[in-house]
Parts: structure tokens; C-alpha cells; sequence
């Protein structure tokens, strides 16, 4: 096989055609970073891994991840799908999920991120600070800590999300499909 379409543990969500589900697509990985090419009129949601590495209890860990874009074709813009008119620009956070289907199991960091451009940046967010981290219902950390803290020590998918407008994860890509995202991702 190939090491540079190894998947390396990580996986690319985008929205199928009807934009309400996510499927799956392997990301390329090559020493450490994990990239995707963007697609006319396809949203990528996620770039997220399960990798018992980097998943787990991450009580008090740092998330730190050095975010490239390259490529976008001049002229061309960062779009997001139904946004609903907040305008919030296009950009990537970082994600981390556990096990169930409650508010309290998805987690974006907020208002950590970094707005969609060609270009490069090095994001963290500290995972033992909730002020830095919104639920599924957009309720900061600090509201419940109880049940930040017990997401955080029961990790099993981290990585980033992307959206704009008014959401945190309803999917970007460039409106003429250029440009290749790169995610060197630490913790």
C-alpha cells in the first residue's frame, strides 16, 4: 500500500448529497499529517481519528494542531452550507466526541479557530479550561463542568470540524473546488 493514502487512523466526514449524513472517506497521511483535496460542492465536516493514542482519557492535555491551506485558486472563496445567516466566516476547530448521543458527548472548541484561507496557523485549546469548549446545544463547558470533565476523560474521536455562518460543523469547501487542507495534529 501506498503510505501517502495510508489513512493513518484518520478519517475526512463529508456531507452526501442530500446534506443531512455524513460518510466516510479515508484522509491521506504522510509523517504525521493528515490532508484532503476540497471538491466542488462537497462539504467536509470532520478530518477526525480514533486512534487510541491520541483518544482516551485527556483529562488536562493541550490540543494542538498546525493547520495548512494551499492551493485555493485565486478569486476563488470559502463557502459553507446552510449557514442561516450569522455571518461567521468559514473556518476549522478543533472536535472531540464520546460515547452516546447526548448534547454533553460533542464538543467544538470556541472560540478557537481558524478562518479558511490560504495560508498556515498553529491553533491549541486546552481541554482542562471548559471556558475554551461548546456542547452540541452551544452551552460553554463552564455551564456544566461536571460533564465536561467526564466527556474529556472519555474521548474516542478528536480532530477538527468545520463550518461557519451560524454552526460549528455544517461543512466547508471552496465555491470552485480548489485547494488541499493539511492538519499536523498534537496533543
Amino acid at each position: 500500500m501506498d503510505s501517502s493514502k495510508s489513512t493513518g487512523g484518520w478519517t475526512e466526514f463529508v456531507y452526501n448529497p442530500s446534506g443531512r449524513a455524513l460518510a466516510p472517506e479515508p484522509a491521506s497521511v504522510s509523517g504525521g499529517t493528515a490532508s484532503f483535496n476540497f471538491a466542488s460542492g462537497v462539504f467536509t465536516a470532520l478530518l477526525t481519528t480514533k486512534d487510541k493514542a491520541l483518544t482516551g482519557d485527556l483529562s488536562g492535555h493541550t490540543l494542538s494542531d498546525t493547520i495548512s491551506v494551499s492551493g485555493v485558486s485565486a478569486g476563488a472563496t470559502f463557502v459553507t452550507q446552510n449557514g442561516g445567516g450569522c455571518g461567521n466566516p468559514p473556518a476549522v476547530r478543533f472536535f472531540f466526541t464520546t460515547p452516546g448521543f447526548e448534547f454533553v458527548n460533542f464538543w467544538w472548541s470556541n472560540p478557537i479557530s481558524y478562518t479558511l484561507a490560504n495560508g498556515s496557523a498553529t491553533i491549541t485549546a486546552s481541554l482542562g479550561d471548559p471556558s475554551q469548549w461548546s456542547d452540541f446545544n452551544g452551552q460553554s463547558g463552564t455551564t456544566a463542568p461536571a460533564d465536561f470533565a467526564q466527556a474529556v476523560a472519555k474521548v474516542n474521536a478528536v480532530g477538527l470540524s468545520f463550518g461557519g455562518d451560524c454552526f460549528f460543523e455544517n461543512g466547508a469547501t471552496t465555491s470552485d473546488g480548489s485547494g488541499t487542507l493539511s492538519s499536523t495534529f498534537a496533543e
